[in-house]
């Protein structure tokens, strides 16, 4: 039997309270990181938080491996693959990074996540969807691949919480009526938005239902969101 087979059968107190303790210090570690505000610009005044057309906010790839190299500098981009299906690629791999909290238990100090992402191929206007008028494919794999990576990185270290809004608060969490109602005021609106937007309610129509001039002026998310479930 080898050492990490015995460490994994150990059962002593010893032991068991040194697991504890893990617990404790890897869920402070990554609910630290996933508390840290993102930036809206860097210090030369450019956007890092962007919007898509579709509405929803995204952090743009510079500043993620950014802070990914701050908190786990040696992290590595493996397995990568790129694959066209019909109009789309589709880009994949692993992130791996260093965790030296493994170190403890004889383990490799190392986690890894599998992120995919996807970008449609673009061709001229007006004419047929074919090789010969693909406008920049090496734009579109570039695009797949960043989503890839940026879907891993906050996945697998909490990194933009703040914007993704995939913390699970404290006081519970889960779906978007929960997050309305029982999360911290700034991730309690991007769910109270992410509902309105996947039912196709526009901001101002829900402003008229609520009686406010603009959704800025909602103090109590889950009261808003009743209101609106009623109305709808």
């Amino acid at each position: 039997m080898n050492g990490d087979n015995k460490a994994l059968l150990d059962t002593s107190p010893e032991f068991l309270e040194k697991v504890r303790q893990l617990k404790i210090d890897w869920h402070k570690k990554y609910t630290d990181i996933g508390a840290e505000p993102t930036p809206e610009r860097d210090g030369e005044g450019r956007e890092i938080i962007r919007k898509r057309p579709d509405g929803y906010d995204y952090i743009i790839e510079a500043y993620m491996r950014k802070a990914l190299d701050k908190h786990f500098p040696g992290w590595s981009w493996e397995d990568g693959t790129i694959q066209f299906l019909g109009e789309w690629i589709v880009s994949s791999g692993h992130l791996v990074i260093v965790d030296e909290y493994l170190l403890a238990f004889g383990l490799e100090p190392t986690r890894r996540f599998f992120g995919t992402g996807a970008d449609r191929i673009q061709f001229k206007k007006g004419t047929p969807h074919t090789p010969e008028n693909v406008v920049d494919i090496d734009k579109n794999v570039a695009t797949a691949n960043s989503k890839a990576l940026k879907r891993a990185i906050n996945r697998l270290c909490n990194i933009g919480d703040d914007v993704y809004a995939k913390r699970i608060e404290e006081e519970g969490a889960g779906s978007v009526e929960d997050l309305v109602s029982m999360a911290k005021p700034s991730v309690a609106k991007k769910a109270f938005m992410e509902y309105l937007s996947k039912r196709h309610v526009l901001a101002s129509t829900a402003c008229g239902i609520l009686g406010v001039q603009n959704i800025g002026e909602i103090t109590d998310w889950g009261k808003a969101l009743g209101k609106i479930k009623e109305a709808l």
